[in-house]
């Protein structure tokens, strides 16, 4: 589908709306901190007069407890209900709880971000979502919520109230009964998909091969059970898919080599992978075996289903993992903590040439991003990034980029650093020649606490294949440092 979109800056409303965004995070960013826990919460909100395809979404949100009564952090909303398989809203979400009672409690909520997908929304893909939880203490560290909002999604109609249940769970050392929540490894990840003939896509043509390109974390629960986290985008045959996937892991010794089984549950589409509504099933068996003291080399077969789609497909995975377990506790060999970084913000990429596929004529497009940047040693780290679009009629346009920085201190305030990427992108009719891009950056960073930092950064990016986008981008966000053992 094609469509005319004007040329146009940042609406008063978007540019209030970031604006209100940012400053709320620089300012609980800078808040004492009470509480050394994470909010976890999922639940199903139906809408309650859809107008297109999607009629109800799941949302995920993990946010960091800055008050007991108060985190901050992210949200993955995704279609569940109707037929818009592929259709993903992220970006950050605050949440503040009142206690009313012992065991109950009232949360309000606000959440800013983008995406699109699955043809459904055709503009900019902004997502407002105000909402409000009654939440009912089940267990020292589980609540079950029933939830209302309003979810307001530029460039689709809708804008109303939607209803539904959740689940909160707290996670930390601090949270009675709760879970410590430790990683065990994480890294990036290579697979490759092939669907029995007979298997049609969205268009009614036979489904292709997909190469998909991720990441992926595995926390312990513990011994020889872990939970399994990972997202992964197309880098060929099914340019715009995306998929993000949890599961739960077995693993078994035998010898040096660890055999696993997994199954998953998630949420997936785009690219015209007839996901139907958008969930996966997944069963996985695969070895690790250990290349270094750190690094562990995993290849796993396995199925994916789509149960209410056409899709359903067999797949072979090859994962580079730091592991984490294996050297924790480590005193006698001097083992220092893990040092981390977490980066959240807006890009802006500019447009022209070969950057659209469709008749959209803006000259810039705005995108919300987040990083985890993980240090090798004092200066060298592993980067990975996801971003969406908030701005310029690429609604459903995604980017999952992993690749390599540097940072050099040259005060005790400032900091520079440069960085290359290669991932996967697609979507909203954004010309990825295929779906391989590839980016160039450097960023400058002020300290204005001990633990947040002002970021901005210059760079490039295009597409690696074929005649595609060449964009020249600027990066404005926020960096908070953090470490684990």
């Amino acid at each position: 589908m094609t469509s005319q979109f004007p040329k146009r800056a940042i609406g008063k409303r978007q540019g209030r709306i970031l604006a209100l965004a940012t400053a709320f995070c620089a300012g609980i960013a800078t808040q004492p901190v009470a509480a050394q826990t994470l909010s976890f919460e999922t639940g199903f909100e139906q809408l309650s007069s859809p107008q297109t395809l999607i009629e109800g979404l799941n949302r995920i949100y993990v946010g960091y407890q800055f008050t007991d009564n108060l985190s901050f952090g992210q949200s993955f909303y995704s279609a569940v209900q109707g037929d818009a398989g592929g259709a993903f809203f992220w970006g950050f979400e605050g949440v503040a709880r009142m206690p009313l009672s012992k065991g109950l409690s009232l949360s309000a909520s606000g959440f800013i971000g983008g995406g699109g997908g699955a043809s459904q929304v055709i503009g900019d893909g902004t997502m407002i979502r105000a909402g409000l939880a009654l939440d009912y203490q089940i267990a020292d560290s589980w609540a079950v919520q029933l939830t209302g909002s309003w979810i307001s999604i530029d460039g689709a109609p809708i804008d109303g109230p939607a209803f539904g249940v959740g689940l909160r769970r707290q996670i930390g050392k601090q949270a009675p009964g709760g879970w410590d929540a430790q990683l065990d490894a994480a890294g990036g990840t290579i697979t490759g998909m092939v669907a029995p003939s007979g298997v049609l896509n969205r268009a009614g043509q036979p489904q292709d091969r997909v190469a998909l390109v991720g990441a992926r974390a595995l926390f312990g629960l513990g011994r020889n059970t872990q939970l399994s986290l990972g997202a992964a985008g197309a880098a060929s045959g099914a340019q715009g898919y995306m998929q993000v996937m949890a599961g739960l892991r077995r693993n078994f010794a035998l010898g040096p080599a660890t055999l696993f089984v997994e199954g998953g549950v998630g949420f997936g589409g785009g690219g015209e992978v007839d996901t139907g509504a958008g969930p996966l099933l997944e069963a996985v068996a695969g070895v690790s075996l250990p290349v270094t003291r750190e690094l562990d080399a995993q290849l796993a077969v396995g199925g994916l289903i789509a149960p209410t789609g056409d899709f359903r497909a067999a797949g072979v995975s090859l994962s580079i993992l730091r592991n984490f377990a294996r050297t924790r506790g480590d005193a006698g060999l001097g083992e220092r903590p893990n040092r981390w970084a977490f980066s959240g913000g807006i890009s802006v990429q500019q447009t022209g040439g070969n950057y659209f596929l469709n008749a959209n004529t803006a000259s810039f497009v705005v995108m919300q991003e987040s990083s985890f940047d993980y240090f090798l040693g004092e200066n060298l780290y592993v980067s990975g990034n996801g971003q969406t679009a908030l701005h310029g009629g690429i609604a459903g346009y995604a980017v999952g980029l992993l690749g390599l920085g540097y940072q050099v201190d040259i005060s005790p305030r400032w900091a520079v650093s440069l960085e290359g990427h290669i991932g996967a992108a697609g979507g909203g009719g954004v010309n990825v020649a295929g779906g391989i891009v590839g980016s160039l950056r450097a960023e400058i960073d002020y300290r204005v606490t001990d633990r947040v930092a002002l970021s901005l950064g210059l760079g490039k990016m295009r597409a690696v294949r074929g005649n595609g986008l060449d964009s020249n981008i600027a990066t404005l966000g926020l960096k908070i440092p953090f470490s684990t053992r």
